[in-house]
């Protein structure tokens, strides 16, 4: 059966974390169609390597890997060189990595897994701490130019309804298309059962976090703080993070008195390997300000651990609003809730139970592969 369709799959910018996760799986769907012909377009490093071998295999597939040479060069790439693939007669651009070209006069579909540049929460977070110089460097400069990219696009895909609630606020969405896809694998097989819990042996801490740590949204802080309140209580628990020593040695969210305690994991990209964090009397905490999904909360969920997260508007949407959550920026909250959970003298089957059953739910009511996401564009 020959090509019909050309597809542009635009991931500039995507390194490592989430990012290379949900890739991932968008290259994966895009392996159960014949009729279509991916150029994907990326950055080098370690992460898309492996990806490459991964699916080098799969013939649709065209890889072109181009250098890191900064923002303002892959808005170069993206606006003049995009336009020599054109001439292949690409029918579809799919912009991964939350980016729009105008000058290129075919259908877009811009993706949203970032909501930094799109949370007026988090404004209010940088503001009210004085990081006003942070501020500008982190979010305001380049949500300039994703803000622009939105109000150009027709069709955005996003992971989440609450997403379209937080881009409201800064662009008016009444002529755009919304498609919400799940980037998420809610098989049966993915879930497995709770973990058992047994506080006077140690208690496990997980924090999964990507290099960005020290930006105020991941609010690594919090988690800081919390760590060393129950260390003075002579609590008996570890730490795993899964970042190395010398990433944290000099941060100034991080304090070394809990080096004795934690594993440092570094970046962990292989998903067997990220499963085996997940076992008995393990707690995974997340702490960030915004989310489009947090994919960690929901490895976590699937995986059968207790999983805290902050009481906010994208938690409940995406969690469920039966869980186990704290307030933001409140070390007592956090510090309560695990105590909480530590003296909780029952099991935590029905709750874990609760949160999957939720998870399947909710992305069953999602796009499941992003062709069908392309089709309805293409009215194909």
């Amino acid at each position: 059966m020959s090509i019909k369709i050309n597809i542009l799959i635009n991931a500039l910018g995507i390194v490592d974390s989430g990012g290379i996760s949900v890739l991932d799986k968008l290259l994966q769907e895009c392996t159960t169609s014949d009729l279509v012909k991916y150029y994907v377009v990326c950055n080098r490093n370690s992460n898309i390597d492996k990806l490459i071998r991964k699916f080098h295999a799969f013939k649709n597939f065209e890889f072109k890997i181009v250098s890191n040479r900064g923002f303002f060069y892959r808005i170069f790439y993206e606006n003049i060189i995009f336009r020599r693939y054109i001439k292949n007669n690409i029918d579809l651009i799919y912009n991964f990595s939350g980016s729009y070209q105008p000058w290129i006069k075919r259908p877009q579909i811009v993706k949203i897994h970032n909501l930094i540049f799109y949370s007026k929460v988090l404004d209010k977070t940088y503001k009210g701490k004085g990081r006003y110089i942070s501020w500008i460097k982190e979010v305001y400069l380049k949500r300039i130019f994703f803000k622009l990219s939105l109000k150009n696009a027709k069709y955005i895909e996003i992971q989440s309804n609450h997403v379209k609630d937080h881009i409201s606020n800064f662009i008016n969405i009444k002529s755009k298309f919304f498609y919400v896809k799940s980037d998420i694998n809610v098989s049966n097989n993915e879930f497995h059962i709770s973990k058992q819990y047994d506080f006077s042996k140690k208690i496990n801490f997980l924090y999964i976090v990507g290099p960005h740590f020290e930006y105020l949204h991941k609010n690594l802080l919090d988690f800081t703080n919390a760590m060393l309140e129950l260390n003075k209580k002579k609590v008996d628990f570890e730490i795993n993070i899964t970042l190395t020593n010398e990433q944290l040695s000099n941060s100034k969210v991080w304090n070394m008195s809990l080096n004795s305690k934690t594993n440092f994991l570094g970046y962990i990209s292989d998903q067997e390997e990220m499963k085996e964090l997940f076992y008995d009397n393990t707690i995974l905490i997340s702490t960030s300000v915004v989310e489009t999904l947090g994919l960690h909360v929901i490895e976590g969920i699937k995986n059968g651990v207790i999983t805290i997260a902050p009481d906010e508007e994208y938690a409940n949407a995406v969690y469920g609003k039966n869980r186990l959550k704290y307030s933001l920026f409140d070390n007592n909250s956090l510090l309560n809730t695990i105590n909480s959970v530590i003296d909780y003298g029952e099991s935590f089957d029905k709750k874990i139970l609760s949160q999957q059953c939720y998870l399947k739910i909710n992305e069953g009511n999602k796009f499941k592969n992003i062709n069908d996401v392309f089709n309805e564009v293409l009215n194909v």
